[in-house]
This record gives C-alpha cells, structure tokens and sequence, in this order.
C-alpha cells in the first residue's frame, strides 16, 4: 500500500477541516454564552428593580388600608363618645312634664 502525497494532502485537509468546523462551532457556542450571560444580567438587574417596585407597592397598599381602617375605628369611637355625652347630658336637661 503505497501512500501517495495526494492521500497526504487529502488526509490533511479532512482533519484541518474537521478542526476548523469544531472550532468554528466553538467559537458561537462562545458568542451565545456571552450573549445569555448578559440577557441573564440584564434580566437579573431588572427583576430586583421590579421587586423594590413590588415591596414599595406593598407597603403603599397596607399604609393605604391601615389608615382607612384606622380611621373606621377612630370614627366608630368618636360615635360612640358622642353616644355617652348624650346620655350624660340628657340627665342634666330638665324633661317637660
């Protein structure tokens, strides 16, 4: 079996190719992790602004229900203040008879 430089050739140009595909490859294998590692950031910067905004809305909303319940309560009391001064001063008024 002889081997002749056109096998050579032949051999080595199956193998550089081979290589150059793997290489090729790699290097966009490369490019989309760069590329998801900085959707993955950029997304990550964004779901903690996005949880700051929730927090706050929280907070916002139980402020908000926490005054309005306060103040159903404070009313409620005033009512029934005003309830007993009625009925303290009604013992003072001189009933017609």
């Amino acid at each position: 079996m002889e081997i002749t430089a056109a096998v050579v050739v032949t051999v080595v140009l199956a193998i550089g190719g081979w290589i150059w595909r793997l290489a090729t490859r790699l290097a966009k294998a490369e490019a989309r992790t760069t590329a998801a590692e900085v959707l993955a950031s950029a997304a990550s910067v964004k779901a903690s602004g996005l949880e700051k905004d929730l927090a706050a809305h929280r907070e916002h909303v139980a402020a908000e229900y926490l005054s309005k319940d306060s103040m159903k309560e404070i009313t409620a009391a005033i009512n029934r203040l005003g309830d007993r001064l009625d009925g303290f001063f009604l013992q003072f008024v001189k009933r017609p008879e």
